[in-house]
């Protein structure tokens, strides 16, 4: 769908990508899928780097792009170039960004179009891919308003996203407690609210929880419908009133959605999520 959501989910920009266009004549092109696929998990600055294969006859690709994962031939042309591969920066502005590319002959004619493709982009410039997880989307309870939809698009676990800064002062490892997952949600929009709080601060500022997948969240006694699934919701330590308290004032021209009272919290961290925010992007 493409308009402005109150979402809470998390999720991308497409930092670099590598399309493949598989074998198909050009009568036929149009109405077929065409294998796409992104090499590189982590791009800076806001960039995104693309390639694809050759597409017999075509005198030209345009890509198009769309900050909802529906890109079809009526969004945005966002480049057009003959050859088959393409560098080019992005807007500062944090969210996902998704893209495919279209193939058309001189005469305008359409021949063929990749998959999409999609990328989060953060604060701090890292642009991060994003990928589709079907087992992961379907261990998300039914959806109970648009801001608890299941999520289809989750950003890319490994080694190298997760030593990526995605803030000044926070790596995206630091938003993730389970080791093993490779797919997950850490919303640009939180992070950069995370990021405000922590300018005030002035020092550094640790996390106890961040995202976490349904069967994680299940396991620790979370919520059915916790935010930390979708990625908007954050845990920072706090152990005595004076600590709960501090973090209430630190965070409170963020205009967190929801806050746990301190007893809510078990009386071990500050929790706020931004459930409601109106975003112009969605990873669903």
């Amino acid at each position: 769908m493409k308009s402005t959501f109150a979402k809470g989910a998390l999720a991308l920009a497409v930092a670099a990508a590598a399309f493949s266009f598989v074998g198909v004549d050009a009568a036929s092109a149009a109405s077929q899928n065409i294998s796409a696929s992104i090499t590189k998990v982590v791009a800076a600055d806001y960039y995104i780097y693309m390639s694809w294969g050759a597409v017999s006859g075509a005198s030209k690709y345009v890509i198009k792009t769309s900050n909802y994962p529906s890109v079809d031939a009526s969004d945005v042309d966002w480049a057009t170039t003959t050859g088959t591969t393409l560098t080019k920066q992005m807007a500062t502005n944090v969210g996902y960004r998704y893209f495919r590319v279209y193939a058309y002959d001189s005469a305008g004619t359409l021949l063929g179009y990749s998959n999409q493709v999609g990328a989060a982009k953060y604060q701090s410039g890292s642009v991060i891919r994003m990928k589709t997880d079907s087992s992961l989307t379907s261990s998300y309870p039914a959806p109970t308003g648009t801001n608890y939809t299941k999520p289809v698009w989750f950003i890319t676990l490994d080694s190298t996203s997760k030593a990526a800064y995605v803030s000044p002062n926070f790596q995206l490892g630091e938003f993730i407690s389970e080791s093993t997952i490779t797919s997950g949600i850490v919303d640009p929009m939180m992070v950069q609210h995370l990021q405000n709080a922590r300018n005030r601060k002035g020092s550094a500022m640790s996390l106890n929880s961040g995202y976490r997948t349904p069967g994680h969240n299940a396991s620790v006694g979370g919520a059915t419908y916790s935010r930390h699934m979708y990625g908007d919701a954050v845990d920072v330590p706090a152990t005595t009133t004076s600590d709960y308290n501090y973090y209430q004032n630190l965070f409170a021209p963020e205009g967190p959605d929801y806050v746990e009272s301190f007893a809510e919290a078990g009386y071990s961290h500050w929790h706020g999520d931004w459930r409601n925010e109106v975003r112009d992007y969605s990873n669903f």
